[in-house]
């Protein structure tokens, strides 16, 4: 059974994007696929760091690692992750930033160029991870 992870105090609903956020994470069988996140804040909607990749790639990694532990994972539990950048010649600032988050063990990935919703955003990451046993 599905199970949908929305951590305490987290808006679900309308957000920054101007988008319906359905929910924050999904837990299916010993799986946590954590929806893509953006540097928002994420009671209020508001975009952190506009216009700074190495703040938003703190509050997007935080925001994923609050998702994981609200759900039973971490991020030590982390497989995959989808990178999206705006520009990217903030790749470096921001894989100087990610490889901090994943010390242990760096899960498996891609990172692509894409324009994001709002020009406000420049980085955008989704994240699948296990719980463990």
């Amino acid at each position: 059974m599905n199970q949908a992870i929305n951590p305490e105090g987290w808006t679900i609903g309308k957000t920054a994007t101007g988008l319906n956020h359905l929910n924050w994470g999904m837990k299916a069988g010993n799986h946590v696929y954590v929806a893509g996140m953006l540097s928002t804040d994420p009671v209020d909607g508001s975009i952190i760091g506009v216009g700074d990749i190495e703040v938003q790639t703190h509050r997007v990694l935080d925001s994923i690692k609050v998702v994981l532990e609200a759900a039973g994972s971490s991020m030590d539990h982390v497989v995959m992750n989808q990178i999206f950048l705006r520009d990217m010649n903030d790749y470096h600032k921001f894989n100087n930033i990610y490889v901090t988050y994943f010390p242990n063990l760096l899960p498996a990935r891609f990172c692509v160029k894409l324009e994001m919703v709002r020009p406000e955003f420049l980085v955008e990451i989704a994240t699948t991870a296990v719980i463990p046993a």
